[in-house]
């Protein structure tokens, strides 16, 4: 089967979509089936590129872009000579650009929309790109979410219920079960962040909540952070824990590389999400934490996120933007090896059982047969 992924970025460009894309393709890939990903160069390096056989990456360069969603004649030439020769198109909604050039230049073969999110915070982009995303849901013969809450509750899915197919994403973890079982680079890591430390992962972006995180850590003596990720509210976020006297023990890493960010995993006594909006639906960082053993504290939030990480089995789960329950997990993991070992050998496990990559891209390839 050929399958076209109709996406923004792709890795190494960091973000949870982006990783989403990635594991459908190379899952398909490993399958056997032939996979070719459009996406927009977010390094300028336009050259295409095939990270796993069977998966080839072509990159549009651009110069306009209206928050993340990025304008691109380069990119809409792609399409229009790609869209025709893939067997199934698979779509990564919300995207207005690419609602717009499926309505100018629709494919032939049956159209996959994956679903992410409603969108929730740009009201005035919402109301202007609103009927661009409904002519694409009548369009699709699937739509694809991650979890039931989003099919529960999306404001905008409810006219398109009878196409809606729920698979859970799926994360390649390997690399990260190799990662915990090498002593030396976990070693190493931890004495280049000077001890021990935890973790967290992701954009530096609102709804992640790491402004809560910087000032729950103020009230854990001796707690060591590490933030990796970049975005928007990084020197917002400096200015923070320059202000509560925190730059000995909270640190920005900025992006990183997959073995970096892997080793960071390994080293770690434990991963937190702390996001506070909708927005964070699923965060596939919290399936790469537990399968390198690491507990899991995140937020209840009224999406997929408690729904991978379950509190009481792989970790703690928290009000969203509530500082001092946060502190209170922090405190607690921080001090507690033996409750750090529980949750961490469940995480692994729940991570190989039901979120792998293979699993995941049986479940998807199984739909785009069913629509031949």
């Amino acid at each position: 089967m050929r399958i076209l992924h109709v996406a923004k970025f792709y890795p190494p460009a960091f973000g949870g979509m982006e990783t989403v894309v990635a594991s459908m393709a190379e899952g398909a890939a490993a399958l056997g089936h032939e996979v070719i990903v459009l996406v927009h160069a977010d390094d300028g390096d336009t050259a295409p590129r095939t990270p796993v056989p069977g998966v080839t990456v072509l990159r549009a360069p651009y110069r306009f872009a209206v928050g993340t969603m990025a304008l691109s004649r380069a990119y809409t030439r792609l399409y229009r000579r790609w869209r025709h020769w893939a067997d199934v198109v698979h779509v990564h909604a919300p995207n207005p650009f690419v609602d717009l050039l499926i309505a100018l230049w629709p494919p032939k073969a049956p159209l996959v929309v994956t679903w992410h999110s409603d969108i929730v915070r740009q009201k005035f982009l919402k109301h202007l790109v609103t009927p661009l995303a409904h002519a694409l849901c009548r369009r699709a013969a699937a739509i694809h979410c991650s979890a039931e809450f989003i099919r529960r509750d999306s404001t905008f899915l409810p006219p398109y219920r009878d196409k809606i197919r729920v698979i859970p994403f799926g994360r390649v973890v390997d690399e990260f079960l190799a990662a915990a079982a090498d002593e030396p680079a976990k070693a190493a890591t931890q004495a280049a962040r000077g001890g021990r430390f935890a973790l967290a992962v992701g954009r530096l972006v609102y709804y992640k909540g790491f402004d809560v995180l910087i000032r729950a850590a103020v009230d854990v003596p001796d707690l060591r952070l590490v933030i990796l990720g970049d975005g928007p509210l990084q020197a917002d976020l400096q200015g923070m824990i320059n202000d509560l006297g925190l730059r000995d023990r909270v640190t920005l890493g900025g992006g990183v590389s997959a073995a970096e960010l892997a080793a960071h995993y390994a080293a770690a006594e434990f991963f937190v999400l702390s996001s506070t909006h909708r927005s964070e639906t699923f965060a596939l960082v919290q399936v790469e934490a537990m399968a390198a053993g690491l507990p899991v504290i995140n937020t209840r939030l009224p999406t997929g996120v408690p729904e991978v990480s379950l509190d009481g089995l792989t970790g703690l789960t928290v009000p969203p933007a509530d500082q001092a329950a946060l502190t209170q997990a922090l405190y607690r993991l921080w001090n507690d090896p033996a409750l750090r070992a529980t949750f961490g050998a469940a995480g692994r496990q729940r991570a190989v059982d039901i979120y792998s990559a293979r699993a995941a891209a049986e479940r998807m390839v199984s739909l785009y047969a069913s629509l031949q």
